[in-house]
């Protein structure tokens, strides 16, 4: 299957196209990518992933209450 998951820095790469394709501000989009970042429960396994499902419906449930 597809992982949802990508990581931290290649979601802050895309923020910018992210934010100017949803017109958000960018913080907004940050501040979602922050939120939607599962870290692994002791830092030192695994890798945090920003779970691109879930930050999809946050900035589609934001665009909504606009």
């Amino acid at each position: 299957g597809l992982d949802p998951q990508i990581s931290p820095a290649a979601a802050a790469w895309q923020a910018a196209r992210v934010a100017a394709a949803r017109q958000l501000p960018i913080g907004t989009v940050r501040q979602l990518i922050d939120e939607n970042t599962d870290r692994p429960p002791l830092k030192f396994l695994g890798e945090p992933g920003v779970n691109v499902v879930k930050l999809n419906m946050a900035l589609d449930a934001l665009a909504a209450a606009r």
